[in-house]
């Protein structure tokens, strides 16, 4: 396996340049998530990190504050997926569409309630999901997940992806935003519209004032002294890897971001995190304080129901 893992990377790294840009983005957004679930304990996250069989890039040898920086971003992403899932279940969501969201382990737990789950991303990332799901995924969750490949500021290939889905349609989008530029966010969110408004449903994301939302959970382990420091060693962490600086001011104050949907014909709703207390895998590795700090948090208005006008 390991070998027809190899032969898919280097095919793809030996074709266009623009192949070779997705296989950077497999190394940066795929990669990394899945260090941050697999070390918060989620165990469709380890096996993707394990099959996939690829060096992690941030360790202690080479970060100072690993262990920190490490947990918070665990916490930081399990929460992300766990809110989702929740949120999916409650309101009994039949159809899926989980946007830029790497090989997204909740697309395989989501697969294994029965839910139609369509990841739209990169065609990397999408040819390694469609590996790992044959190697580890349940019957459910082969039947009822499909990657998808398309650019998030392409409409046509959106929509063709959306169609493959009957009826209301829950989109998941996280973690992506403040990696886009101007002109490919406000594309991508004039395409999220038009599924909206062709096939009913909601959007729901944490990335509107992400940065506010990241602080705090930090702040949740460490104490609001050590929050921002915290939330500026990961945005440098992420920026060696990417390349290029983070746009992590743009859309942080909430009525800026609710001007912005009214301008894509878009509205939203903030809602707590979960509606109960959850049950997270990183609880085993904080101590009772910070899992009370950390449930108090979760009642918090950080996750945003987007609908279309």
């Amino acid at each position: 396996m390991k070998k027809f893992l190899a032969m898919i990377l280097f095919a793809l790294m030996m074709t266009t340049s623009a192949r070779a840009a997705e296989f950077e983005m497999v190394e940066y957004s795929a990669q990394v998530k899945l260090q941050w679930l697999a070390a918060a304990g989620i165990p469709e996250a380890q096996k993707f990190l394990k099959l996939i069989d690829r060096p992690v890039f941030f360790h202690a040898d080479n970060l100072n504050d690993f262990e920190r920086l490490e947990k918070v971003n665990a916490l930081y992403q399990e929460l992300n997926c766990a809110a989702a899932i929740e949120f999916v279940r409650q309101k009994n969501c039949k159809n899926v569409f989980d946007l830029a969201c790497s090989l997204s382990p909740r697309a395989m737990i989501l697969g294994d309630d029965g839910r139609q789950v369509i990841v739209g991303e990169l065609q990397t990332v999408c040819l390694l999901g469609d590996w790992c799901l044959e190697e580890f995924g349940s019957k459910k969750a082969i039947k009822n997940v499909e990657y998808t490949s398309f650019w998030l500021q392409d409409k046509a290939g959106m929509m063709a992806a959306a169609d493959k889905l009957k009826g209301e349609i829950c989109i998941i989008e996280q973690g992506v935003m403040i990696y886009l530029t101007d002109d490919v966010r406000a594309q991508m969110y004039d395409n999220i519209r038009d599924v909206l408004k062709k096939h009913g449903g909601c959007l729901i994301t944490s990335d509107f004032c992400q940065k506010k939302y990241f602080t705090d959970a930090a702040a949740a382990l460490y104490g609001d002294e050590n929050s921002a420091t915290l939330y500026n060693e990961t945005k440098a962490m992420y920026e060696q890897v990417f390349g290029d600086k983070i746009s992590d001011e743009t859309l942080q104050d909430e009525q800026e971001a609710m001007d912005f949907l009214k301008t894509h014909g878009l509205r939203a709703t903030k809602v707590p995190l979960f509606t109960r207390a959850p049950k997270l895998n990183i609880f085993s590795k904080l101590t009772p304080a910070q899992i009370q700090k950390v449930n108090e948090l979760t009642t918090r208005n950080y996750l945003w129901v987007i609908t279309a006008l």
